[in-house]
């Protein structure tokens, strides 16, 4: 069996391994062979990807070395490719290894790939917490990004955000899926039950000490992955200290308010990690939105309140800890546009992101909700006829497509001003997904040129852009909306765009 990881160079993607140290390690419960190889590639946002010439000849070879019966890859390949591959394993065999279905069931991922797997050992209840994690891998390619691992560590909790959409009132009297929890737009809400592993943090901390077992680089890098260490933080970091590791940095991806509660935690903690060269880093922690009817619509739980008290909190740790405690600006995610956002929501958040120091506006403000079948906000979305056949804009993946074939359910915005704010607001903001010849995206470049770059900030520009539609309401397009900003002195210059 060949395990198969291509790297994207783009850090937020490169999290969908997370499976493959325990195929590994089932690979040997069951007296099979495995191996692990990557590939450093260039992110594609359609998550359909072409290797190159020289780095399908470079697996192809590996395919020969290892005379692989079967092939598991982590992202598809055009269809050629894919077919290339298929013909060269030995057994014909080549699987796709999904982020969100593989890892909870490895017995019966592996029983379809690898049909003659004793069904005593795939079968059996306790498989997780007798496999062995296996994290050896081979970089085949020269990509300096695939070079040093990131190693994809799980608690077994998906999500512990229990918050029944059945209690929220925007979802009175809608058919949900049973069971239905969480941020309404999440995958996880349909599987918050954790994997069947006996001790969560004991699941944990067996993968760390089975990474520790390849050479250490500069900096040995982590992701946590799941909820679950939250409850049980102060035992995880004092087991890191007794296990004398040195040089490693964490990563989590919290909730706000699991942050916040971890505080004292924290501030107990860091001075030993510090001495020890060990550091937490915490990124993409989901604001969402700052409007308290929006945040309820997404069923996200959280307040403008909390979200500030955590940056608060962020500002003075990273102050404090520059090197155990790390925090980027732009590491706290937005939702900004939804079908049902309002101006006036918009103006709630531009407040709200103009105090935050965390929030990168460049990031934000292209920001939207993706709509996936059967999750409960998409139904909200079809109840309120705001569902499309087609969507009007170009394509946009937002991180929250970990599968290749996970169609989104196109949407329009219920007020029209909107709709051109956000195509507007995608065009100036940081969103790579325009093409180069986009004519809306012509017109503002030639109207920011026509202002002799003497033009404000992004986050006053969109305020201006909110208060020209606040006055003219019934403007249709963004060459319209440019007309009214040519007409509209712009406030006190505050420095170029960024």
């Amino acid at each position: 069996m060949l395990l198969v990881e291509l790297t994207p160079d783009d850090p937020l993607r490169r999290f969908r391994t997370n499976a493959y140290p325990f195929l590994m390690g089932l690979a040997r419960l069951l007296g099979a062979q495995a191996s692990w190889c990557a590939l450093g590639v260039r992110f594609q946002p359609t998550l359909r990807y072409r290797l190159e010439p020289a780095d399908l000849k470079l697996l192809l070879c590996e395919l020969r070395r290892c005379r692989s019966d079967v092939v598991i890859i982590n992202e598809r390949l055009d269809d050629d490719q894919w077919a290339r591959l298929g013909a060269a394993c030995r057994g014909g065999h080549l699987a796709y290894c999904s982020l969100g279905e593989t890892f909870p069931n490895l017995g019966a991922f592996v029983r379809t790939a690898l049909p003659a797997a004793d069904p005593a050992v795939l079968e059996d209840p306790r498989l997780l917490d007798r496999i062995e994690p296996d994290f050896r891998r081979r970089v085949l390619n020269q990509a300096p990004w695939a070079a040093d691992p990131v190693m994809r560590l799980s608690d077994g909790v998906p999500c512990a955000y229990r918050r029944p959409l059945a209690q929220n009132p925007f979802y009175r009297g809608l058919s949900l899926p049973p069971g239905a929890m969480g941020c309404a737009f999440c995958g996880t809400m349909m599987v918050h039950e954790r994997m069947p592993v006996a001790d969560p943090l004991a699941f944990l901390l067996k993968q760390v000490r089975a990474a520790c077992r390849l050479p250490a680089g500069k900096e040995r890098l982590f992701e946590v992955q799941g909820s679950g260490v939250w409850t049980r933080l102060d035992s995880f970091l004092a087991e890191l200290l007794r296990l004398g590791l040195r040089r490693a940095q964490f990563c989590f991806a919290p909730r706000v308010d699991e942050l916040l509660a971890a505080r004292r935690v924290l501030e107990r903690r860091l001075p030993a990690l510090a001495r020890r060269e060990l550091s937490l880093r915490f990124y993409t922690m989901g604001v969402e939105n700052f409007s308290a009817a929006e945040n309820q619509r997404l069923n996200k739980g959280l307040t403008a309140r909390q979200v500030h008290e955590a940056v608060d909190f962020v500002c003075a740790m990273t102050a404090r800890w520059p090197r155990a405690f790390r925090f980027s600006k732009g590491d706290m995610s937005m939702i900004l546009f939804t079908p049902w956002t309002t101006l006036a929501d918009l103006r709630i958040n531009i407040r709200h992101i103009r105090r935050c120091a965390w929030i990168d506006p460049p990031a934000a403000l292209g920001k939207r909700l993706q709509l996936f079948k059967g999750r409960p906000i998409t139904l909200l979305a079809q109840r309120d006829g705001l569902v499309v056949k087609k969507g009007d804009d170009h394509f946009y993946n937002s991180g929250c497509m970990p599968g290749f074939d996970q169609g989104e359910v196109p949407w329009r915005f219920a007020r029209p001003e909107v709709a051109v704010l956000y195509r507007f607001a995608r065009r100036i903001s940081a969103d790579g997904g325009i093409p180069s010849d986009d004519a809306e995206s012509r017109a503002i470049t030639e109207f920011l040129i026509s202002r002799d770059h003497h033009t404000p900030q992004l986050l006053a520009l969109f305020e201006e852009a909110v208060k020209a539609l606040e006055r003219r309401p019934r403007t249709d397009s963004v060459a319209g909306l440019l007309k009214l900003l040519r007409s509209t002195p712009l406030p006190a210059r505050a420095g170029l765009i960024v």
